[in-house]
C-alpha cells in the first residue's frame, strides 16, 4: 500500500470515532450528568431512581444524587412511554432527587437547566479514561503504518477505532434527561455495540498474528465467527438475565449492557488463542512474539486485578486508582503488542519484559498481602487501616534510601570490595595493546583506587614464551595477599596486594572478588605478553624482508648491473667494428653471447633465492622427491654412512598456500641436511599429511639421536623461525633409533611468501 493509501486509512480510523462521538453527544440537550448504564452493579440499576455517577459543567446536580422524578414522572413512566419527552436547550425541568447527607438522605426538588453537552468539561473530568482512546489509536496506527499488508495490523487498527467509539457508553454516556427522551438510549447502545465489535476485531488480530500468512484467506468463515464471538457473550447475557427483570427500566438496562458480557467472552477466547498458537508455533521469532503478547495481556490483567479490583472488593478503595494506573499500564501493554506485531528486536525486548513483569508481580503480591494483613489487623483491633497503609508506603519509599545509604557507607569503608562486578568491569576496559609496563601499572592503579590498597605488584614469570615483566606501586609493609594469575589453565604470574592501613584486610568473604580479579588480570597479562611477542615477530619479519631486499639489491647492483653495463659497451663496440673489421666484430659478438648466457644464469640464481622454481614447476611433494632422488643418486660425500632419504605424502595434500609451500620445502631440506651432518644415520623418512587445518611434517632419521644438552644451531633456529612466522610449532626430540623433527604449519596462515 502506498503512503497516500496508508495516510487515508489512518485518517479515517481517527476521524470515525471523533465524528461519531460528536454526533452522539450533540444530538440532544444535556443536563450535565452521566448516570449508571451497566446493570452488572446492583447499586447502579435503574429502578425507583437513577444514580448520578458524574456531573459536568454548571449543572446543580452532584455526584451521588439519585434522580427519582423528572417533571413529576418517574424513570419507569418515561421509559414505559418510550422516552417520548421533547426537550431542547434552555428548558429547565424540575428534578426530584435524593441527595446523600451526613446523617440521613433527604429529597429535594431542583430545576436543572438543559444545555448542549459539555464535551470539554466531560473530557477534562475523565482525562485518564478518555486518553486511552488516542493511546490505543496511536499504537494501532503505528503498527498499520509499518506493516499495512498484515491482517493483524489491519484488524488492530479497526478494533482501536471501534473501541474508541465506545466512549459514548462510558464515561461520555447517558444523562438522566436522556432516559426522559432527550437523546434516548441509542448512543449508549451503539457505543457499547461498537466496543463489542472492536473486541472482535482485536480477537481477529490475535488469530491473524498466530497463524501463517494466507491462513485466514483460505478459511473465510473464521473472520465472521471470530468477530461475532463477543456478541455471543452478549447473547448469553440477554438469554439468562433480561427475562428475569421485573420492570421496564431493569429490562432496558440489561439490554443496553453489551460491553461487559462481550468482554467476558472475548478475553478468555483471546488468551486461549494465544496459548494454542504459542504451543503450535515452530518458528523461534513467532514463539517470542506470542509469548510477549501473553505476558502483556496476562500481566496487564493481573495488575488490574491485584491493584484495583481485589483491593476495592476487600476494602473501600483500590490500592492504585485506575485513573492513575490505567494510561501507563495500557501503554505498556500496547507497546508490547506493537513490538510483537512488528517483530522488532524480540530477542532483547521479550526477556526484558518477562523479567520486569515477574518483578512487578512479586512487588504487587507483596503489596496486596500487606494490604490484606492491614485490613485484618484493622478488623481485629482499633488500629487505623489508613495509618498502617501510610506507614507501609513510607517504609517502602524509605527502603531504597536505606539500601542506597548502606551501599554508600560500605563503599566508603571497604571501597568496591562488595561490588566485584564494578572492579572487573573497569579492568576489562583497560587496553592491552599499550606498552606492557604501562598496561600493568594502569591495572595496579585501578585496583589500588577501587580496593583501597597501599601496595600492589604484578610479576610475570616469563615462561611459555612470555617475557619476565614486573610492575608495582606503593611500598610493601608486612604480609601481602597473593593471587595467582591464571589464563587458559596456565599460571602466568603472581599479584601481591596489601590493604591500606586502617582498612580491613581481605577475608574469606573476598574470595570471589580475588578470584575474579586474578582471572581478569591474568587474561590481561597474557594479552599484553602476546601483544609484545607479536610486535617482536613483526619486527623480525620486517627485518628479514629488508635484509632480503638488501641482498637482492646487492646482487643486482654489484653483479648483474656492472655485467649488463659491460655487455652494453661490448655491443656498441661490435656495432662500430661491423664496417671496419667484420671478423673481429663476430669474435666480439660471440664473447658477448657467452656473457649473456652467464648473466641469465645469474638472474636465475637470484630468482631461485626468492622462491624455489621447482615449487612452481612441480609442486611441493614432487619437488622434494626430485631433491631426494638427486641426493640418493649422487651419493653425497658428506654423508658418513651414505644416508638416503625418501618422501611420503597423502594424495590430497596439495594445493597448499604459497607461504606454507616455501616454509615446508626449506624446513624439510634443512632437517635432512642436519641429519646428513650430525645424525650418522643411514636413512631418513619425510612424511607430509594434512592434520585438520594444518600441514604436519615429520622428518625421522635412524641416527644417534639428540645430545643430552643440545645447543641450538643455525639449522634448528632457522626451522623454528620459519615455523613461528606462520604461527606454527616446531619440536625436535630423540626417539628410539634416531631423531624426530615434527612441524605443524597452519594452512590458514597469511599468504606471505618466505624468501629465505
Amino acid at each position: 500500500m502506498s503512503r497516500a493509501g496508508r495516510f487515508l486509512v489512518v485518517t479515517a480510523a481517527w476521524a470515525m470515532p471523533v465524528a461519531w462521538i460528536a454526533v452522539a453527544l450533540l444530538s440532544g440537550p444535556s443536563d450535565g450528568t452521566a448516570v449508571s448504564s451497566s446493570s452488572i452493579d446492583e447499586d447502579q440499576r435503574w429502578g425507583t431512581g437513577v444514580r448520578v455517577l458524574r456531573a459536568y459543567g454548571d449543572t446543580p446536580l452532584i455526584e451521588g444524587d439519585t434522580v427519582l422524578r423528572i417533571d413529576g414522572r418517574t424513570v419507569e413512566d418515561w421509559l414505559s412511554d418510550g422516552g417520548s419527552g421533547s426537550w431542547s436547550d434552555g428548558d429547565a425541568p424540575l428534578y426530584e432527587i435524593r441527595r446523600p447527607a451526613a446523617e440521613i438522605d433527604h429529597e429535594i426538588d431542583i430545576e436543572v437547566p438543559l444545555t448542549r453537552y459539555p464535551i470539554g468539561d466531560a473530557i477534562l473530568a475523565n482525562l485518564s479514561t478518555v486518553s486511552l482512546a488516542p493511546l490505543l489509536l496511536g499504537f494501532a496506527s503505528f503498527a498499520f503504518w509499518r506493516r499495512p499488508g498484515s491482517a493483524a495490523s489491519r484488524s488492530f487498527l479497526a478494533g482501536a477505532a471501534l473501541m474508541s467509539g465506545g466512549l459514548t457508553s462510558w464515561p461520555l454516556g447517558l444523562g438522566a434527561i436522556d432516559l426522559a427522551g432527550a437523546r434516548g438510549v441509542w448512543p449508549q447502545l451503539v457505543g457499547e455495540g461498537a466496543f463489542a465489535l472492536g473486541l472482535g476485531a482485536l480477537l481477529l488480530s490475535a488469530v491473524a498474528l498466530g497463524t501463517p500468512p494466507g491462513w485466514l484467506r483460505h478459511r473465510p468463515w473464521v473472520v465472521p465467527a471470530v468477530v461475532a464471538l463477543p456478541y455471543g457473550g452478549y447473547l448469553v447475557w440477554v438469554l439468562t438475565v433480561v427475562n428475569r427483570a421485573d420492570d421496564q427500566p431493569d429490562r432496558l438496562q440489561d439490554l443496553v449492557t453489551v460491553a461487559v458480557p462481550a468482554l467476558a467472552a472475548a478475553l478468555p477466547a483471546m488468551l486461549l488463542v494465544l496459548v494454542v498458537t504459542y504451543l503450535r508455533a515452530q518458528d523461534t521469532v513467532d514463539r517470542l512474539a506470542l509469548r510477549l503478547l501473553l505476558l502483556a495481556v496476562v500481566g496487564g490483567l493481573a495488575a488490574r486485578v491485584l491493584l484495583v479490583d481485589l483491593p476495592a472488593g476487600l476494602g473501600d478503595a483500590a490500592l492504585v486508582p485506575w485513573e492513575i494506573l490505567g494510561p501507563p499500564l495500557v501503554g505498556a501493554v500496547l507497546c508490547s503488542v506493537v513490538v510483537a506485531m512488528l517483530r522488532f528486536r524480540l530477542e532483547e525486548i521479550e526477556p526484558t519484559v518477562r523479567r520486569a513483569l515477574v518483578q512487578a508481580l512479586l512487588a504487587t503480591l507483596v503489596g496486596s498481602v500487606f494490604v490484606a494483613v492491614a485490613g485484618a489487623v484493622n478488623l481485629a483491633s482499633d488500629t487505623s487501616f489508613d495509618a498502617m497503609v501510610a506507614g507501609g508506603v513510607v517504609a517502602l519509599l524509605l527502603l531504597p534510601v536505606a539500601v542506597g545509604l548502606q551501599r554508600a557507607v560500605r563503599r566508603l569503608v571497604y571501597g568496591d570490595r562488595a561490588f566485584p562486578g564494578r572492579v572487573v568491569s573497569e579492568l576489562r576496559r583497560l587496553d592491552p595493546l599499550t606498552a606492557p609496563e604501562e598496561a600493568l601499572e594502569e591495572t595496579l592503579r585501578v585496583l589500588a583506587r577501587r580496593l583501597q590498597l597501599s601496595y600492589a605488584s604484578i610479576e610475570v614469570f616469563g615462561e611459555g614464551g612470555l617475557d619476565q615483566i614486573e610492575a608495582s606501586i606503593g611500598e610493601k609493609r608486612g604480609r601481602t595477599t597473593d593471587i595467582d594469575l591464571v589464563a587458559g589453565g596456565a599460571t602466568l604470574g603472581r599479584m601481591r596486594l596489601q590493604v591500606a592501613v586502617g582498612r580491613d584486610p581481605f577475608g574469606p568473604g573476598d574470595r570471589r572478588l580475588l578470584a575474579d580479579v586474578g582471572s581478569q588480570v591474568g587474561a590481561l597479562v597474557q594479552a599484553v605478553a602476546i601483544n609484545r611477542e607479536l610486535q617482536r615477530s613483526r619486527q623480525r619479519i620486517v627485518s628479514a624482508r629488508e635484509e632480503e631486499r638488501r641482498r637482492v639489491r646487492r646482487d643486482l647492483h654489484d653483479g648483474l648491473g656492472p655485467s649488463l653495463a659491460t655487455l652494453a659497451m661490448g655491443l656498441d663496440s661490435a656495432r662500430d667494428l661491423l664496417d671496419e673489421d667484420p671478423a673481429k666484430a663476430a669474435v666480439l659478438l660471440g664473447q658477448l653471447s657467452d656473457q649473456t648466457r652467464a648473466e641469465i644464469t645469474e638472474v636465475r640464481r637470484v630468482i631461485d633465492g626468492l622462491r624455489p622454481p621447482a615449487l612452481d614447476q612441480l609442486g611441493l611433494v614432487t619437488a622434494l622427491r626430485q631433491r631426494a632422488d638427486q641426493h640418493n643418486l649422487a651419493g653425497d660425500t658428506t654423508a658418513r654412512d651414505g644416508l638416503a632419504w625418501s618422501v611420503e605424502a597423502d594424495d590430497d595434500l596439495e594445493p597448499l598456500p604459497a607461504a606454507v609451500e616455501v616454509a615446508a620445502y626449506r624446513i624439510v631440506l634443512e632437517a635432512v641436511a642436519n641429519a646428513v651432518r650430525h645424525s650418522e644415520a643411514g636413512s631418513c623418512a619425510v612424511s607430509l599429511r594434512r592434520d585438520g587445518d594444518a600441514l604436519r611434517i615429520e622428518v625421522r632419521d635412524s641416527g644417534v639421536g639428540m645430545p643430552a644438552d643440545p645447543a641450538p644451531g643455525v639449522g634448528l633456529t632457522s626451522m623454528r623461525e620459519r615455523t613461528e612466522e606462520l604461527g606454527g610449532t616446531c619440536t625436535v626430540s630423540s626417539a628410539p633409533g634416531g631423531t624426530v623433527v615434527t612441524v605443524r604449519l597452519p594452512l590458514g596462515a597469511p599468504s606471505q611468501e618466505s624468501t629465505r
